[in-house]
């Protein structure tokens, strides 16, 4: 019985999921601090209901170097926030969508310490319910600059 379950479950997507795909070029992901923005496309959607479901799991990986007299710390902290939601699909199959999601990266500044992020990484885990379509995206910012942390983190970490 648990077989025909599986099967029932899995087979019923995977009959459908013929050529649907996410489009890399179509991929953006920005993040501006507090809120990270995906924007992405999936192609080729052929299913009997209008609407697919898409998660998007984003990560922030970031490094600073905090440093006070000769004291150097190496610091690499990172969070994760998901969306999940229907979208719509077009007539030729086509899916646009937006995700926004809210992602703080916490624990970078260190008191008496001056800090500076040194490494930005962003990735973006995209995956239809419906399809079986997946999409990984990893932006790579490698950035040292001289600005108070704080600012840094709320305007210049745009991918």
């Amino acid at each position: 019985m648990a077989a025909t379950a599986i099967i029932l479950i899995g087979g019923s997507s995977a009959a459908l999921a013929d050529g649907a795909h996410f489009v890399p070029e179509a991929t953006d992901v920005s993040w501006d601090g507090t809120v990270a923005t995906i924007t992405f496309r999936e192609v080729d959607v052929v299913l009997k209901s209008d609407v697919t479901t898409i998660s998007v799991k984003v990560t922030a990986d970031v490094d600073a170097t905090c440093r006070r007299g000769v004291s150097i710390l190496h610091i690499h902290r990172s969070a994760t926030a998901l969306d999940t939601k229907d979208y719509p699909i077009s007539d030729d199959g086509t899916v646009e969508g937006v995700a926004s999601a809210p992602l703080k990266v916490t624990g970078l500044n260190v008191s008496g310490f001056t800090c500076v992020i040194t490494h930005v990484s962003i990735t973006a885990v995209l995956e239809d319910f419906c399809t079986g379509a997946t999409l990984i995206d990893t932006t790579d910012h490698r950035q040292i600059r001289k600005a108070p942390l704080a600012s840094r983190v709320r305007n210049s970490l745009k991918m």
